[in-house]
């Protein structure tokens, strides 16, 4: 007999496996999504793990568990597990499986709009959709929690379950503030149209949790900045080429079949304000690539929710095979990199315990250590508002400096060694005092 928990729970450690061995391999070759990122939440780790604040100034903003812009509630137990696996594999491996987490409500769903073989096609579907990939493997970002997050409390909502919605409400909040919003429009949505067996209840329960969150954050944070603001004042960009790139990537996810969600539409309502913050923000959202990759996960949870339910409309499991293959073919699949292996070369030589500058290729390599800097804010002339200490920050803070070839940091160095080099970056080591 079918055991739908074990089931789910193997599906999602696949899932979670695979994007993850992904995520690591190009994080290792030296081409994660993001490596300034990247380094910097390593950092923060690193740092609470072994005794130090809960910040990381390599981001130059507020530091501080909730003084910084954004809040992840859910870094006490990532900060739990690095301590037992100190490596920044394990941040890698913790985000690949907080997104493949989805898997789970996308079978619930499933199961619960049209059965169990329905389900697995969507699932499928789900895992096929190059967006989702994109966020599995977009280095470390709690953010990736808003896609099972959102993505259950719409599949709770359907068979009426107020503690699931709840539960998963909580999953897609520990990611980050901005989850407040999204329970708050989802639950008005969900309070004014259809959705399976949710009833008035169910969407003013959801809404509340959100407005309550929000308050919370807003009086527990003096700072806080959201990617994605449908409130904030409204500047739609004017640049021909992303506007251009924005309908390549609308025209794709025609192709891709998830329009279908229109036949069951309440979670896309429940998105427009999502939508619009995309629409009117210069943020290259639509990228698969790069820092921006893990935008997309404010958007795939609602996209994800209506194409389940709305394939279901259309017989035979036509709707949801059409979902299957338009997304496997729709956009690019998540892939290995191995675009600079030959910079290891030079980070191996660099002792741990060593004071670092580094540049944006290299600095997620050097991540874990007491002192680490990004080369590029070595003598910035302007100071962070927030900033307290000693400004500008310059070679003197550091013992070692990684810097591509002709860098202006070099006529710095004076009487620094210069101890490797390849064809794009050069290593210095600061020379001893007499």
């Amino acid at each position: 007999t079918e055991n739908p928990r074990a089931l789910t729970f193997g599906l999602v450690l696949v899932a979670s496996l695979g994007f993850a061995w992904i995520n690591i391999s190009n994080a290792y070759s030296g081409t994660p999504q993001w490596g300034q990122d990247l380094a910097f939440f390593h950092q923060w780790v690193h740092s609470a793990s072994t005794g130090g604040p809960w910040a990381s100034p390599l981001i130059l903003e507020p530091q501080g568990f909730f003084d910084q812009v954004h809040t992840h509630l859910v870094m006490p137990l990532v900060v739990g597990v690095y301590g037992f696996l100190p490596k920044q594999a394990t941040l890698l491996a913790l985000h690949s499986s907080f997104v493949a987490l989805a898997v789970w409500p996308a079978l619930t769903l499933g199961r619960s709009v049209a059965g169990g073989r329905h389900a697995w096609l969507a699932v499928a579907a789900v895992l096929a959709f190059g967006p989702f990939q994109a966020v599995a493997i977009a280095d470390f970002r709690p953010v990736g929690l808003f896609i099972p997050g959102i993505l259950g409390v719409w599949a709770a909502a359907w068979n009426g379950n107020t503690r699931g919605m709840l539960c998963w409400g909580a999953v897609a909040l520990v990611g980050r503030q901005e989850a407040s919003y999204l329970l708050l429009s989802s639950g008005l949505a969900m309070a004014i149209f259809p959705w399976g067996e949710a009833k008035l209840r169910h969407g003013l329960t959801l809404a509340a949790l959100g407005l309550l969150s929000w308050l919370g954050f807003v009086l527990a944070k003096p700072e806080m900045f959201f990617h994605i603001n449908p409130l904030a004042p409204t500047v739609f960009p004017d640049s021909p080429e992303l506007w251009q790139q924005r309908a390549g990537f609308g025209l794709a996810f025609l192709a891709s079949g998830w329009w279908l969600g229109f036949l069951r539409p309440t979670p896309l309502i429940a998105m427009l304000p999502v939508l619009w913050g995309m629409m009117s923000t210069g943020r290259e959202w639509h990228a698969l690539w790069g820092p921006s990759a893990h935008h997309h996960a404010f958007w795939l949870p609602f996209v994800l929710a209506a194409g389940i339910a709305g394939s279901a409309r259309i017989p035979k499991r036509l709707g949801v095979l059409v979902l299957f293959v338009g997304s496997s073919l729709a956009f690019p699949w998540a892939r290995f990199t191995h675009a600079k292996p030959n910079l290891r070369s030079l980070t191996a030589l660099i002792p741990l315990t060593a004071r670092v500058a580094a540049d944006y290729d290299t600095i997620h390599l050097l991540s874990g250590r007491t002192v680490l800097w990004n080369v590029d804010q070595l003598y910035m002339p302007d100071q962070p508002w927030h900033w307290k200490g000693e400004w500008p920050l310059t070679v003197d803070n550091v013992d070692w400096v990684l810097a591509p070839v002709d860098h202006p940091v070099e006529p710095k160095l004076g009487r620094w060694s210069l101890v490797a080099a390849t064809a794009t970056h050069r290593l210095f080591q600061k020379a001893p005092q007499p």
